[in-house]
């Protein structure tokens, strides 16, 4: 029941969404569940739009750097408890639902990988990410990109 609460939340964050990740996975190495397209140059309009969309209550955008955008929210209490009980976590750091686009400057064009998970901060320290693959999230990103004149891996 838990697994499918937490299923179903994180399903609407990624519909609706630590530091620095660090730099963008290599082509073709992104984790389970992210997508990557390929674009001809930097694309600030897709950053800028993900930065943007950030809006709603609870939601907040990280931007640590001019090629990383994250728009992080918080679930509503039911589930943070919920995650919290499955995945070890903690009630001193909340877990959050993540929607993330990291960039890259390659040989073959400018790489950007979106991926969403949720961030659980754990008992014992440091974070987890859980990820849940969703094909309708998979398809949303792979229609952003594209529209933002990507083209996607």
């Amino acid at each position: 029941m838990r697994v499918t609460m937490l299923i179903s939340a994180f399903t609407l964050a990624g519909c609706g969404a630590p530091v620095s990740l660090g730099e963008a996975p290599a082509p073709g190495a992104a984790p389970t569940g992210a997508q990557q397209a390929y674009f001809a140059q930097f694309p600030a309009g897709l950053f800028g739009a993900a930065a943007a969309f950030c809006v709603q209550p609870g939601q907040s955008v990280m931007r640590p750097r001019p090629d990383e955008v994250r728009c992080e929210s918080l679930p509503d209490p039911q589930t943070a408890a919920a995650i919290i009980l499955e995945f070890n976590g903690t009630v001193e750091e909340l877990p959050t639902f993540v929607i993330a686009f990291l960039g890259r400057d390659t040989s073959s064009g400018y790489l950007v990988t979106a991926d969403n998970y949720i961030r659980v901060p754990q008992r014992s320290g440091g974070t987890r990410q859980i990820r849940f693959e969703d094909a309708r999230v998979a398809q949303d990103l792979e229609k952003l990109h594209e529209a933002a004149g990507g083209r996607p891996l």
